[in-house]
C-alpha cells in the first residue's frame, strides 16, 4: 500500500500537468487516425507534430512528421509562422503525455488551430497504416531490475533519471543524474562508461528507448527499471527533494 505521504508526493509531482491540462481541455479538438489519415491525405498544408525525444522519435514516426521536443518548441524554426495554420500533436498513444503538453505550449505560443491525435502511434499501427524510422539503434533487449535490487546495489551503480523535467518535483533517487529523454542524445556523455548504469522513468515506458541508446554509445553493462519511479515510491522507498 502507498502511504499517505507517498500518495502526496505522486499528486504533487503530476498536478501542474493535469492542472495545466484542464485550463486548456476545450481549446484542442481530438482527431480520430482517419481524420489524421484525410488531413494528410488533403490538400491543405498540415503540420503533423511529434513532440518526443530526436531517440524515440528515429526509432517510429508517422509518415511526414516533424521532430520538435516540448523544450525546443518555443525557440524551432520549423513552425509555421501563419498562427492560424493547422498543427496536429501526437506521441504514444492516450498514456503519453507530451502530446498535450505541446498542444499547450503551441497553445501559449498564439497557435489558434491545434489539435491533438491522443490515440497515436498504437491507432496509427491498428489502422494498418505504415510508420518510418530513421535512426540505426539496434533493437537489442535491456535487462531489467526490480526495485529491490536496485535498492541494493546504489553505492555500485549509476541511476540516470530520463523523466520529464515537470515530474522532478516529485522527489528522486538519492545520487541519481537527470537527464531528462529530450536531452538524453546530447547529454549522455556525463555518465561514466566504466560503471553500470541503470535508467529510471516515471512508470517505465521510456527506458527501454534509452538503455538501447546508450547501448549504443558503448555503455557496456545498461538495465533499466521494473516500474520505474511508481514501482519505487509503491515500495515506500525514499525520494531525495
Amino acid at each position: 500500500m502507498i502511504g499517505t505521504q507517498l500518495k502526496q508526493i505522486i499528486v504533487a509531482g503530476c498536478a501542474t500537468l493535469i492542472l495545466a491540462g484542464l485550463a486548456w481541455a476545450n481549446e484542442f479538438k481530438d482527431l480520430q487516425v482517419q481524420e489524421v489519415k484525410a488531413y494528410l491525405d488533403g490538400g491543405e498544408k498540415v503540420l503533423l507534430l511529434n513532440p518526443l525525444s530526436d531517440i524515440e522519435f528515429g526509432e517510429n514516426y508517422i509518415p511526414g512528421s516533424v521532430n520538435i521536443p516540448c523544450h525546443l518548441l518555443a525557440s524551432s524554426t520549423e513552425l509555421p509562422q501563419d498562427k492560424a495554420a493547422p498543427i496536429i500533436t501526437y506521441c504514444l498513444g492516450p498514456k503519453c503525455i507530451f502530446y498535450k503538453q505541446a498542444a499547450i505550449e503551441l497553445a501559449k505560443m498564439g497557435y489558434t488551430n491545434v489539435m491533438t491525435f491522443k490515440g497515436g502511434i498504437p491507432d496509427w499501427v491498428k489502422a494498418g497504416y505504415p510508420l518510418e524510422q530513421k535512426n540505426t539503434i539496434a533493437p537489442v533487449e535491456i535487462p531489467t531490475i526490480n526495485v529491490d535490487e536496485l535498492k541494493g546495489s546504489l553505492a555500485a551503480i549509476q541511476v540516470v533519471d530520463v523523466r520529464d523535467p515537470s515530474l522532478y518535483n516529485m522527489g528522486s533517487i538519492a545520487g541519481s543524474t537527470k537527464i531528462p529523454m529530450a536531452k538524453l542524445s546530447t547529454d549522455y556523455q556525463a555518465l561514466a562508461q566504466d560503471k553500470p548504469v541503470v535508467v529510471i522513468d516515471h512508470a517505465g515506458k521510456q527506458v527501454l528507448s534509452a538503455g538501447r541508446f546508450l547501448k549504443s554509445k558503448g555503455y557496456a553493462d545498461v538495465k533499466r527499471l521494473q516500474g520505474g519511479l511508481m514501482a519505487w515510491t509503491e515500495k515506500g522507498y525514499p525520494l531525495e527533494k
